[in-house]
Parts: C-alpha cells; sequence; structure tokens
C-alpha cells in the first residue's frame, strides 16, 4: 500500500540489469524472483494503449515478455494479475467526473480490444455497487492527488471479488478523441466535448497565472 493506495505486488526490472544477465548466461540472480504468485502482468513504466503488456501464467515465459517490454523501455514492472472488474475513473480539476467498466472479449484489455470496434462493451455507469464505485473514485482522485496532477486525468482500477480497488496506473494524458474514455465519462456527467475541453483549458490558464 502506498499513501493509502491498494496497489498490485509489483517489481520493477531495469534493462541494464536484464541485458548483463542475458550476457552473462546467469539463470538465477534474483531478478526473476518475485513476493507474489502467478499469474503477473509485464509491461513497460512507460507506454500508452496496452503496447507491451503481457500476462504470464508460466514462469517460463516471463523471459520473451520482458524482451518484448525492452525493446520499447528502460524498465519493465512486473506486478501481479489482480482478478476483477476493470474501472476507470475521471477525474477534472481535482473532481471526479464519473467512471466507465470495461470488458474486453480478448484475454485483457489490449491494443486491439482498444481499437478494434466490437472487442470491448463499455458500461456507463458501471454496473457496481455504489458504495463500492464511490471507494474507487476516491482512490482515484486520491491518485490523482498524491501525484500532483493538474486538470483531466484517467484512472485506471481493478475492483476484485472483495470489493478492494487496485490503482493500476494514472494516465497524465488520456485520450481525447470524442470517443476516447474520458469524453464518454464527460458526456454522462453532463459535459459535452466542447465544454470538456474549455473547461481543461480554463484551468490550465488559471494554474499558469496561479503559478
Amino acid at each position: 500500500m502506498y499513501h493509502g493506495l491498494l496497489v498490485p505486488p509489483f517489481k520493477i526490472i531495469g534493462r541494464q540489469s536484464w541485458v548483463a544477465s542475458q550476457k552473462f548466461g546467469i539463470q538465477d540472480n534474483g531478478l526473476l524472483t518475485f513476493d507474489f504468485e502467478l499469474p503477473w502482468v509485464v509491461k513497460p513504466v512507460a507506454e500508452g494503449s496496452s503496447i507491451g503488456v503481457s500476462i504470464v501464467k508460466e514462469k517460463t515465459s516471463v523471459r520473451a515478455a520482458l524482451d518484448q517490454v525492452f525493446t520499447l523501455s528502460d524498465k519493465a514492472v512486473v506486478e501481479k494479475y489482480i482478478e476483477g472488474k476493470e474501472v476507470q475513473v475521471g477525474i477534472l480539476n481535482d473532481t471526479v467526473l464519473g467512471a466507465v467498466e470495461v470488458r474486453p472479449k480478448l484475454e485483457f484489455y489490449t491494443y486491439e480490444a482498444k481499437y478494434t470496434a466490437g472487442l470491448t462493451e463499455y458500461i456507463l455507469p458501471p454496473e457496481i455497487e455504489p458504495p463500492t464505485l464511490e471507494k474507487a473514485g476516491a482512490a482515484a482522485l486520491l491518485a490523482h492527488r498524491v501525484l500532483g496532477c493538474k486538470g483531466a486525468t484517467r484512472v485506471d482500477l481493478i475492483i476484485d471479488r472483495d470489493g478492494k480497488s487496485f490503482v493500476l496506473e494514472v494516465n497524465t494524458l488520456p485520450g481525447m478523441t470524442e470517443t476516447s474514455l474520458l469524453p464518454k465519462i464527460a458526456r454522462l456527467s453532463g459535459l459535452d466535448f466542447p465544454s470538456l475541453i474549455e473547461a481543461i483549458l480554463e484551468e490550465s490558464i488559471m494554474e499558469g497565472r496561479r503559478g
């Protein structure tokens, strides 16, 4: 737990350490020793649209997943896979706008699932008990604040079977087309696309003046 936020158990692996271990044929230097069980999610520390993300169910598959990540990023995150409902919360100017529940038809919310029509169902509002959804929103807002975010963000969470909200990531540059998730959430709250853009710009101008 960090800053009172639940996150999946994780480990960071650097490219240099990984390359050195492969170069010298080191089979067990602690890099692939984790304090959490399979399955694992392997992903770059900084990418978008689920590019480079894999779910590893066998330890023998983790090397290929890491090799893929290190073509994209200097660091990889290996974290415990949390089974549950994926919810994405929109934050605008330090306020929770609302949320969308994401139901991909593939194994997870992959690049293909995000950008191929019909491969993901978007539930607005999420079909989740109000108290649980409220806690998810509070967790999303706290994550936004502790990272010092301003303006608009989209916070991705998994709500497990016990109703616990695990923060996966904070998108500081969420998709901003009219069909992207943050505009969908905003529309449900009463903000059309032009109004959303205007609100973001107004806050940015005010922040600059407070500067």
